[in-house]
């Protein structure tokens, strides 16, 4: 379901949508930014319900990402464009560039560095993207040079504690509310400058604190570990590949490589692996010709029996792959 609102102040446009997805990969694709390149892969097992909020105002784009289901989320944002977004759900803890991510806590993503976000099963992210240069320019102050602040960006912590977070997780809430409740006040064009001088301040104080006290990291060892197994994953995307195939690749023995992927992404290597192939499966089935049968396409994943197919297919994304074919040939 799609819903959209649009008004014009002053020559800007405040651009106000709406997007509920049934789909995985209609949720990784849905983000408003042109060049947001990501992909979503579902690790926990149900029929996936997701949503993006976007509300995009001349200074930067508030958005609202919530999902039900654990995600591994990886990408880049587009050239130029950083994102920062705090945790506002109570859930179990995320993982973020190889640090864990809290309730409350805040992560950013810059353009230069790939970013990988393991998702709580119940998510609620309330985020703010925006350009460095459109930002600066909407406050009005000639002295605020933009590339200092890309450069503090592109330097600081990547997932920052929630005691550094707790005044912008709230702006960026109230932000939100207001949308919801009384848009009508984010057309005012004071209103909107106040907007973008108060994200600002927030934005630099919270990237200042955040240096001195960075979130608590992974296992070093073992974050390198699981970035080489996705590396690896990556580069044979529709090759059967298994466990001994990926230790072999790794160099690491079947324990080293459980414990990492284990501590990483909460599941065994077992369940990992089958997950990322399903989702890659679903993705090549939704892509594929109505003439070519799905047992083709499972063998090109690797998948030799379709009723256990049919069924692990099921228990993870809560539709038989028949079904997502269908959906896909009717939409």
């Amino acid at each position: 379901m799609n819903s959209g609102l649009e008004a014009g102040v002053s020559g800007n446009a405040i651009r106000c949508s709406v997007i509920q997805n049934i789909d995985v990969d209609m949720q990784a694709s849905a983000l408003g930014y042109e060049g947001w390149g990501q992909r979503y892969d579902q690790l926990s097992a149900g029929r996936f319900q997701g949503s993006i909020h976007e509300i995009k105002l001349p200074a930067f784009t508030l958005m609202r990402e919530t999902s039900n289901r654990v995600l591994l989320q990886k990408g880049c944002t587009p050239r130029g464009i950083f994102a920062i977004g705090t945790v506002m759900g109570l859930a179990e803890h995320g993982y973020h560039c190889g640090e864990i991510m809290r309730p409350r806590s805040a992560a950013l993503l810059d353009p230069s560095t790939e970013f990988e976000i393991r998702t709580p099963e119940r998510f609620d992210l309330v985020a703010a993207v925006f350009s460095p240069e459109d930002l600066c320019a909407n406050l009005g102050d000639p002295g605020v040079d933009y590339r200092e602040l890309e450069n503090e960006l592109l330097n600081s912590s990547k997932t920052i504690e929630s005691d550094c977070t707790a005044a912008l997780a709230d702006f960026l809430l109230r932000a939100f509310e207001t949308s919801q409740e009384s848009p009508e006040r984010l057309f005012i064009a004071s209103n909107q400058k106040q907007l973008a001088e108060e994200f600002y301040g927030l934005l630099t104080e919270t990237i200042g604190t955040g240096q001195a006290n960075q979130a608590r990291g992974l296992c070093p060892n073992r974050e390198r570990i699981v970035r080489r197994v996705r590396s690896f994953l990556d580069a044979n995307p529709e090759s059967a590949l298994s466990i001994t195939d990926i230790c072999d690749e790794v160099g690491v023995t079947r324990r080293t490589l459980q414990n990492a992927i284990q501590e990483v992404f909460g599941i065994s290597p077992q369940h990992y692996l089958k997950a990322i192939r399903l989702n890659g499966f679903r993705r090549a089935l939704k892509a594929c010709s109505p003439a070519v049968s799905i047992g083709d396409v499972a063998a090109r994943w690797g998948f030799w029996h379709l009723s256990q197919l049919a069924q692990d297919y099921r228990r993870l994304f809560g539709e038989l792959p028949s079904e997502t074919r269908l959906r896909c040939l009717n939409a």
